[in-house]
């Protein structure tokens, strides 16, 4: 037999005793009690604890600053989430504002009376109401709608003035509080025949009463018609003081805000638009033997 043949003989003695030796000892240390084996590893574990606390410590602060750093880049995305949702909302509630006071408006015009032989044109106050010399208010609508000198200007509340110059498509109300502004009115109680005139202020001034005429505080005063440019039974206002002679009227609309308003088109069939004065559209009714039917001025101011 070769010497090689005999190395490899002896070494595979050897192996085999080796894993018969480690699996006795595998047996035998089943069979032991692993106490003192838990006490040795838990004792390692002791030791060696401190020192991987000690490396762990940098590791655990750069996932800190990491996750730090995350969350700071994703408040900061849903910062600008927000804000940009924030700006939309406010947006929305502008518009909503807008179109709630255009609504609050165009329900106030839907309800005005709409006299016979007269068709209500909505047109949109264009120009802030009032001023130091003239109340007057533009709006929205012209020549091209049909708008035309002489056309009373109303809301669902009452009257709000008279339509006094035309563009194609703005035109000018002169308004009741204007101290230009002579409305031919009459008492709703009693139907006594009065003039109320602006005095570019927010009360108006009932005159050219008959002696026997007693308004009373609250009373509602409403066009009488008298010259057919106006038509009659609009509110105008109400009483609001009596004192000696002079009365004084709040109107019934708030002229200080107007945002739609209403024009009445048509019914002045065979007046003259051209030479409007409002001073000219007062007319007492004609005298019937020597009695009148009711007092009032004429265009001159004087009493008949």
């Amino acid at each position: 037999m070769r010497a090689s043949d005999k190395a490899k003989i002896r070494q595979r003695r050897i192996a085999h005793t080796l894993l018969v030796v480690f699996s006795f000892s595998l047996m035998f240390l089943g069979k032991l009690d692993l106490n003192a084996l838990r006490s040795a590893r838990m004792g390692m574990n002791d030791f060696t604890a401190p020192f991987v606390d000690l490396v762990s410590a940098p590791v655990r602060g750069v996932e800190t600053m990491v996750q730090g750093i995350r969350t700071v880049a994703s408040l900061r995305a849903e910062n600008v989430r927000l804000q940009a949702e924030n700006a939309l909302l406010k947006r929305w509630r502008r518009r909503a504002e807008i179109l709630e006071s255009e609504n609050r408006q165009l329900r106030s015009v839907a309800g005005a009376v709409t006299p016979d032989r007269r068709q209500p044109v909505t047109a949109r106050a264009v120009t802030a109401p009032g001023g130091a010399f003239a109340h007057t208010v533009l709006v929205a609508n012209g020549r091209e709608q049909g708008i035309e000198r002489g056309n009373p200007v109303v809301t669902a509340d009452g009257l709000v003035g008279l339509v006094v110059d035309v563009g194609a498509t703005y035109a000018r109300v002169l308004m009741i509080s204007d101290i230009n502004a002579q409305i031919p009115v009459i008492l709703s109680s009693s139907s006594w025949p009065g003039v109320t005139v602006g005095n570019n202020g927010t009360f108006l001034s009932l005159r050219f009463l008959p002696e026997e005429a007693a308004p009373k505080v609250g009373e509602l005063v409403l066009t009488s018609g008298h010259g057919g440019v106006l038509p009659a039974g609009v509110p105008v206002g109400r009483v609001d003081l009596v004192r000696d002679d002079f009365v004084r009227v709040r109107p019934a609309v708030d002229l200080r805000h107007l945002s739609y308003v209403s024009i009445l088109v048509g019914g002045t069939e065979g007046i003259d638009l051209d030479n409007l004065a409002l001073e000219d559209y007062y007319t007492p009714l004609p005298e019937t033997e020597g009695t009148r039917l009711f007092e009032g001025v004429n265009a001159a101011g004087e009493r008949q």
